[in-house]
């Protein structure tokens, strides 16, 4: 019975190896009668110009990114860097201000990421708006489409609060200029919200006079727009004059001029 059992792993032994030879010559064999021919790589060649991006549709995501400042304070480096390359990916120059935040991140790649992007939109900025802005002081005839675009990229930056106060207060000053150019030569190409916009500034720089006085250019050249209302709105409650703020609400009230968002909520406050 020893024996037996002997014999057997004997056997077995011996017919390992020539089941192994016998299955790689039976592999070799269909390789050789199914996979004769060459391969064709042409379309697994990695080339952009061979390449058809398919983007998802961005409504989830946009629902499931937290906000810059959120994502610095919770100092997870990979959600960090996975935000800013959503946010690169898409139009930087209305979310400077959000990436500045970023500068503040211990993660090294990230902040790089913010610098850069930071560097290379004020530098455009500066380069094409300052180049405009010599231009119209050496006399220069610009068109109004030229100027209102140096007062909405102006503003846009600086609504962003991406400057320091001093270079801020420099590009306030140029709006105003600007303003004043097209007051003498284009008034009618200036919008209603350009008012709005260089009284912000300038309260936002503690220039009381110039803010009160394009509150009253606003009155004089908007006559039955809400616009110079809200510029008033926002010049007395930076001047802490709650009698003429309720004034102004006052009437406002006792117009037809309909009004937005932002005035309704003043409404709802102090109505």
């Amino acid at each position: 019975m020893e024996i037996d059992k002997i014999l057997s792993v004997t056997l077995i032994i011996l017919a390992i190896p020539v089941t192994i030879s016998v299955v790689v010559l039976l592999a070799r064999l269909l390789k050789v009668i199914f996979f004769h021919g060459e391969v064709n790589l042409e379309d697994v060649i990695f080339s952009k110009e061979r390449i058809r991006q398919v983007d998802k549709s961005n409504m989830e995501q946009e629902r499931n990114i937290v906000s810059i400042q959120e994502a610095v304070a919770v100092s997870n480096y990979k959600s960090q860097r996975e935000l800013m390359m959503n946010i690169l990916r898409k139009d930087t120059s209305q979310s400077l201000g959000s990436i500045s935040y970023a500068l503040n991140s211990e993660d090294t790649e990230t902040s790089h990421y913010a610098a850069t992007a930071l560097r290379d939109e004020l530098g455009d900025f500066r380069s094409n708006v300052l180049k405009l802005y010599k231009n119209v002081k050496k006399g220069e005839k610009a068109e109004p489409s030229q100027l209102c675009e140096f007062i909405e990229k102006t503003y846009g930056m600086i609504c962003q609060d991406v400057f320091l106060p001093t270079e801020k207060r420099q590009y306030t000053d140029m709006i105003d200029e600007i303003m004043k150019i097209m007051l003498a030569d284009y008034k009618d190409d200036i919008k209603p919200q350009y008012y709005e916009w260089i009284v912000r500034c300038m309260i936002e720089n503690d220039n009381k006079e110039s803010a009160k006085e394009w509150c009253e250019l606003a009155d004089k050249n908007l006559q039955g727009l809400l616009t110079p209302y809200k510029c008033y709105l926002r010049y007395y409650y930076y001047c802490d004059d709650g009698t003429d703020f309720i004034k102004t609400i006052d009437e406002l009230k006792n117009t037809d001029i309909p009004i937005d968002n932002d005035t309704l909520e003043i409404f709802r406050m102090f109505g």
